[in-house]
């Protein structure tokens, strides 16, 4: 719980604080949340409480960031079935948390895109759509590497052998 609290005021943070943006496309729109489910979901035993956490986290994503509302929350919830469905199938490994978390991100900002441009919210070209993905790739890929490294024992089970 306190992983999902600090991802999001990390992501406060760097949307408010950090004002780095290419054309209206801000780069840390909140990324590193969208990232951070898979290694939430593999800390949290509890399935229910993950997917009353996403929703809850999706509707405040909704209020502080977007003004379409329930576009975050409905994407939290369906990439948090996603990762459900995945990790019921695979093993909790590092591979697949980075993997799931890199497609998760890369699938949040197409869903975004295809979105705003269906509902005639925004222009946006398909340029606009690739230069961010590039520039948002390495944050998220060291934000979830960092995370990882932190949580191993709790995620992957890693039990500390003491010396005699």
């Amino acid at each position: 719980m306190i992983y999902i609290i600090f991802t999001l005021f990390l992501d406060l943070f760097l949307t408010f604080f950090i004002s780095v943006s290419y054309q209206n496309i801000n780069y840390f729109f909140p990324l590193i949340m969208v990232g951070s489910i898979p290694i939430f979901y593999s800390l949290l035993k509890n399935k229910k409480l993950f997917f009353l956490i996403l929703l809850v986290t999706g509707i405040l994503y909704d209020t502080l960031f977007s003004d379409v509302f329930l576009v975050n929350t409905y994407y939290y919830l369906l990439f948090g079935f996603f990762v459900y469905i995945f990790y019921e199938r695979h093993d909790i490994k590092l591979i697949n948390i980075v993997l799931s978390s890199i497609i998760g991100v890369l699938l949040y900002d197409v869903f975004i895109f295809f979105t705003l441009i269906l509902i005639d919210y925004s222009v946006f070209s398909f340029y606009d759509l690739e230069y961010k993905l590039l520039r948002t790739f390495l944050l998220n890929f060291i934000y979830i590497l960092f995370s990882i490294i932190i949580f191993r024992s709790r995620i992957f089970g890693l039990k500390r052998c003491k010396k005699r």
